[in-house]
C-alpha cells in the first residue's frame, strides 16, 4: 500500500534532541526549585549603633539620666535605675508610668522629656542606655529560661548557656524568632561549619523542638 495522503514523521537528528533536553531541563529548574530560607546574616557581629536602636522589650533594665539645666534642687535628679515591667512601662518621678516598650532608646528620650517639659520644667534632656538585655531558650534545652545578653553571644554558646540540649532535642530544627522573623536552623551542621554560627541580638527568642523519634 502506498504512503501517499500519510503524514510522514522524520527523525529528529541527535543534535535537536540534545537542544531540545537541554531547554527541557533548564525550564524544569524553574519550575522545581523552592526559595531559600530566611536567613540571618551568618556570624555577624552586633554592632553598637543596631543595638541602640533595638526596640526595647519587657524585662529590659535601663539607666535614665535628666538634664534640666538645674534650676531647681527638685531638678538634681539622681541617675534612675528602672526595668520595663510586664505591661510595657518604667515608672518616673513627678510624671508616674510611661510606655517604653516597642520604642527605641531615643524614641523613649524624647518621650520622656516631651512629659516633662512645660509641664514641670522649662527645658529636660533624657539619656536612656540599656544596662542590661535578655535572651530566651525553650524547649528541649537542660535549662530553659532567660539569660543575660552579651555581644558575643551567638546561638550555639546559647544553647550551651542554657545546659544543651535534652535527650529529646530535635537537632536539626531549632528555631531562632527575632520579631516577626523566624528561621529553623540544623545545628548538627553548624557544629560542623562553625562558621555559619549566626549572632543573637537582644530579645531573640530560641526554641528547639521536640525529635519525633
Amino acid at each position: 500500500m502506498g504512503l501517499t495522503g500519510q503524514r510522514r514523521i522524520l527523525p529528529l537528528k541527535s543534535a535537536s534532541w540534545t537542544s531540545l533536553l537541554v531547554a527541557l531541563l533548564l525550564s524544569g529548574c524553574g519550575l522545581f526549585s523552592s526559595p531559600a530560607p530566611a536567613t540571618f546574616p551568618a556570624n555577624s557581629s552586633a554592632k553598637s549603633e543596631d543595638i541602640s536602636e533595638t526596640k526595647l522589650r519587657v524585662g529590659d533594665q535601663l539607666t535614665i539620666r535628666l538634664d534640666t539645666g538645674g534650676q531647681t534642687q527638685q531638678a538634681q535628679l539622681q541617675p534612675l535605675d528602672v526595668v520595663i515591667d510586664e505591661n510595657g512601662e518604667i515608672s518616673m518621678p513627678l510624671i508616674d508610668r510611661i510606655k517604653a516598650a516597642g520604642l527605641t532608646s531615643s524614641e523613649l528620650s524624647e518621650r520622656i522629656a516631651a512629659n516633662y517639659v512645660p509641664r514641670y520644667y522649662v527645658r529636660c534632656n533624657a539619656t536612656v542606655i540599656v544596662t542590661l538585655r535578655f535572651f530566651y531558650v525553650g524547649g528541649e534545652v537542660r535549662a530553659p529560661g532567660r539569660y543575660n545578653w552579651t555581644e558575643d553571644i551567638t546561638l550555639l554558646k546559647a544553647l550551651n548557656t542554657a545546659g544543651g540540649f535534652t535527650d529529646y532535642a530535635n537537632r536539626g530544627k531549632v528555631e531562632v524568632i527575632r520579631g516577626k522573623q523566624k528561621i529553623v536552623v540544623n545545628c548538627e551542621e553548624m557544629r560542623n561549619q562553625p562558621a555559619k554560627d549566626i549572632a543573637i541580638l537582644p530579645g531573640d527568642s530560641i526554641w528547639v523542638a521536640r525529635s519525633i523519634f
